[in-house]
């Protein structure tokens, strides 16, 4: 349901540039244009991901301090767990009961829960009751969201902002004002400071500046961040004088390093009739679904979409024949690959509904450790024009991205053609044409699809899962990072950044449980720079 917001006024609706390593496409890439930013229309998955992606930023990359000890007790600290007798126990221990941020489960079809599940068990994917555990992500598993007790979803906005947050005599939001640049003090010593912002309304619009008594916090997103600090003067030299920018602190790595998570169109899967969510679509079908969710604030319209997922490495599942894969995981705990089942039709972003009449489960996979790697540059130096999004896709020098794609896919098919989900689906008449509307899934013998047919079929439907991380990564030297280890702009005084942008690399999982737990560490280590100590009960 989170995709009918997409190409609305609550979305930046932004596209990249045109992608040669999957068929020159240009993609669409939404980010959330409203409080909240893209927690408010995301598919409110709520995922710490592998234990060893935070290890990794300690050990490869020298963050010391947010590795996943760290931010376990941030983790807590910030989440309102709600159990649910009919789900899958979980470890109390590792979970929060206090936070602001509702988490819990969302509606569970019978085809996710019955059929997806034992199905991939049947492929070889251990079921595991709870991946938010230092035990690690692997397995196949019913999905936890960010939904409250009513059934609504549970973003940043809802959790930290609420009414009488609002009323704070200390807090100002400014609606419907986009920051154009970063307001530079150069005269009070050797090292630049920000002292502020500059706000617009409309592009040629009266111009506003707000002032800061002792830092800015610059939260833009790993798209708009990156865009900010190159509007402001801050980043490479050459992009910087490119668009005549007065260049305040060359930093070649802004904009640079950018990952994001790349997928091909789920597998549509033709299931039987109401087995599935597609009904949702027609409006008079739909009420009393409607009706369950206003009284008791349940059932099918709390569904986020991606029910369960399987969370695997690539090198354990063997396809005779077939290009294994290189290891690209942070640790022996560490993904590779997500599989999501979903009991809906979840075609161009949810933009193309099923057939008339006609119900789909999608089967869907993700490469979640990229090694090609993108850039968010300028377009121009007037801030109302998008940034110049370039997530270079498939690029790799390995091209092991796409020997990563294509293993997920390989299990999804064997998924697919499981007794256990089988039995929730309906044949379709054999086809191995890649182009029809069912294929792979009317493939007569998925065993003979080549990869040169998989290959083609992904890159004309590919599309991104909505997370871009990197482009103002953190790190211990500004010859390769933006932030250090206290989210501080290197060279530039009274400036921080908090973001899926400071992310010294991907994570195998989905970003915005640890986003939220890296903001609370960030405002309590200022806080402690102020008071002298933590202050947060944790």
């Amino acid at each position: 349901m989170f995709s009918k917001l997409f190409h609305t006024e609550h979305d930046w609706d932004y596209y990249t540039t045109e992608q040669p390593g999957v068929a020159s496409r240009r993609f669409y890439w939404p980010r959330g244009r409203m409080l909240g930013g893209s927690t408010s229309m995301n598919a409110m998955i709520y995922h710490h991901a592998s234990k060893s992606d935070f290890v990794e930023w300690v050990v490869r990359h020298g963050c010391e301090g947010w590795g996943y000890d760290d931010l376990q007790p941030y983790f807590r600290a910030m989440e309102r767990f709600t159990p649910n007798a009919a789900r899958p126990a979980i470890d109390a221990k590792h979970r929060g009961d206090k936070g602001h941020w509702e988490t819990g489960y969302s509606w569970l079809s019978e085809i996710g829960d019955k059929g997806f599940l034992p199905a991939c068990k049947d492929v070889g994917i251990p079921l595991t009751a709870d991946i938010n555990t230092p035990e690690g992500t692997l397995g196949a598993t019913r999905l936890q969201t960010f939904i409250d007790g009513k059934g609504r979803r549970s973003s940043f906005a809802t959790a930290y902002l609420t009414p009488e947050v609002r009323k704070r005599p200390n807090l100002t939001i400014a609606c419907s004002a986009q920051v154009t640049r970063l307001l530079v003090d150069r005269l009070s010593g050797p090292v630049p400071s920000i002292i502020g912002v500059e706000l617009q309304t409309k592009r040629g619009g009266e111009l506003f500046e707000v002032h800061a008594h002792r830092e800015v916090i610059l939260c833009g997103g790993a798209t708009n961040t990156p865009q900010i600090l190159l509007l402001s003067g801050i980043g490479p030299e050459e992009e910087l004088n490119k668009h005549g920018i007065p260049i305040v602190k060359v930093n070649e790595s802004v904009g640079k390093n950018l990952k994001d998570h790349l997928v091909p169109t789920p597998i549509s899967c033709k299931a039987k009739p109401g087995t599935t969510l597609d009904y949702l679509g027609n409006l008079l079908h739909a009420l009393p679904a409607l009706v369950r969710w206003l009284v008791l604030g349940s059932g099918p319209l709390t569904h986020n979409a991606g029910e369960a997922a399987a969370f695997i490495r690539s090198n354990e599942h063997q396809f005779p024949g077939r290009n294994t894969p290189k290891d690209n995981t942070s640790g022996s705990i560490g993904p590779d690959i997500e599989i999501v089942g979903a009991p809906m039709a979840f075609i161009h972003h949810g933009e193309e509904p099923a057939p008339p009449g006609v119900n789909v489960f999608t089967l869907g996979c993700c490469c979640l450790r990229p090694q090609s790697k993108g850039t968010i540059t300028l377009q121009s130096k007037d801030a109302f024009d998008p940034p110049r999004i370039d997530p270079n896709y498939l690029s790799d020098e390995e091209n092991n991205d796409l020997k990563v794609l294509l293993s997920g896919l390989r299990v999804c098919l064997r998924i697919m053609r499981s007794p256990a989900l089988a039995k929730y689906l309906e044949p379709v008449s054999s086809d191995d044409n890649p182009w029809s509307y069912w294929w792979p899934y009317s493939s007569s013998d998925i065993e003979q699809i080549s990869d040169e047919d998989l290959t083609k079929w992904l890159k004309e439907k590919a599309f991104t899962l909505y997370h871009p991380v990197g482009t103002a990564r953190m790190g211990t030297s500004p010859a390769t990072s933006v932030v250090d280890t206290q989210c501080r702009v290197h060279g530039v005084g009274r400036l921080r950044v908090l973001d899926a942008s400071v992310f010294p690399e991907q994570i195998s999982g989905h970003p915005t449980a640890p986003i939220g737990a890296m903001a609370y560490k960030l405002s309590e280590m200022i806080r402690a720079g102020e008071n002298g100590r933590m202050t947060a009960n944790l």
